[in-house]
């Protein structure tokens, strides 16, 4: 890893890795309770040999918020470089802070033209120390030993376990959710170092511009949100269309639905009028004017003595007769037969005279509706 690879540009949304001999690193003490980047920012003013404004920074907060590993290079190392496509910026060395130990360890990356160490000193996850320095291939094992005897100088002349690395960093994305995965080949067979960086990891981490980096995060927040609305309205038009052509085809059904009943309604009428003039036929036949049946009913229980003078029917079921007889007890006897007919709703005997032997009457027999008709369908 070398500093003229590094500061080419950038494929779009791929990450960026500074070299790692450009930064100045220190572990320091943070306050769980108070904002971790004002803190950082007050500690790089107090030891960094630059202003803040001329530096690109970064920081790795620990798991328990108790310290944090802060990072930092001067602007002007990178001249004109301000990376706007890049999906994040990071120094090198990041790939060593993957896996933290528990106890006191060293952990040296040798890459082409540099070699970079990282010490644990088991108080933290985070590295004690990180020392960068450039080493060709006639001088590697010479800066080798030097960088490791700077370190253990460093740490009072421990000599933790040493895990050694080599070749360039694979990056990709990580297989549980978002974030970046970093994976280093080990010296030692199947030993492969895996650094698993989140999102909140990858924020603080970037040494860019932080106005910069604000102003990208609002840009790819608006971008997300017009992202949605467009997917929203696009899915909106699309159940919209599909409503259209559900409406299209219901409007074809309901349109052979009314064309159907429009047919069965024709028939339907044909039946209905057929229907009515059957009934209104049977209707006629029940009620047409019967004078003779009801005459000769009333011959059934009429004395021999007895004449009928002149008939009239008024209406469909009432019958007006006029009678005489040379027997007045006739009459009575008329009358109480007339009673036991079934087929009569009334009837009254008035006008009863005697004259010269011969007794007249009036006759009003009142027929019960339909009687007639059932008497003559049972005979």
């Amino acid at each position: 890893m070398n500093n003229q690879a590094q500061s080419a540009p950038a494929a779009a949304d791929l990450p960026v890795w500074l070299p790692p001999e450009a930064f100045f690193v220190r572990r320091i003490t943070l306050d769980p309770t108070m904002d971790a980047a004002l803190q950082v920012e007050l500690a790089l003013e107090a030891t960094a040999p630059f202003a803040l404004e001329q530096l690109y920074y970064g920081y790795l907060s620990a798991p328990d918020g108790l310290t944090a590993l802060v990072f930092a290079t001067h602007r002007r190392i990178f001249p004109g470089e301000g990376w706007p496509e890049a999906a994040v910026v990071l120094p090198g060395f990041a790939a060593l802070l993957g896996e933290p130990p528990s106890a006191a360890r060293l952990r040296l990356w040798q890459t082409e033209g540099s070699l970079v160490a990282a010490a644990w000193d088991g108080n933290s996850p985070l590295p004690c120390i990180v020392l960068t320095q450039q080493a060709e291939p006639a001088n590697e094992a010479t800066a080798r030993t030097t960088l490791l005897d700077e370190l253990i100088r460093r740490l009072g002349g421990k000599k933790p376990e040493l895990e050694e690395f080599g070749g360039s960093v694979d990056a990709g994305p990580t297989r549980k959710g978002p974030g970046l995965e970093l994976r280093l080949d080990g010296r030692a067979a199947g030993r492969i170092l895996v650094t698993v960086l989140d999102p909140a990891a990858l924020e603080t981490m970037d040494v860019r511009d932080k106005g910069a980096l604000l102003t990208r995060r609002q840009d790819r927040r608006r971008n997300r949100l017009l992202w949605g609305a467009l997917t929203a309205a696009l899915a909106g038009l699309a159940v919209a269309a599909v409503l259209e052509g559900v409406l299209f085809a219901g409007g074809l059904t309901l349109k052979r639905w009314r064309d159907e009943q429009a047919r069965v309604a024709v028939e339907v009428h044909k039946i209905e009028t057929a229907q009515t003039l059957s009934t209104r036929i049977e209707e006629m036949t029940q009620r047409r004017l019967r004078p003779f049946e009801m005459l000769a009913v009333l011959n059934e229980d009429r004395p021999a003595s007895i004449q009928f003078l002149r008939c009239v029917t008024s209406g469909l079921n009432t019958l007006e007769i006029e009678g005489q007889t040379g027997n007045a007890a006739s009459v009575g006897d008329f009358e109480t037969a007339l009673r036991s007919l079934g087929v009569l709703a009334s009837f009254e005997i008035r006008d009863v005279r005697l004259r010269e032997g011969t007794t007249t009457f009036q006759l009003t027999a009142v027929f019960k509706p339909g009687a007639l008709a059932e008497k003559e369908d049972r005979s």
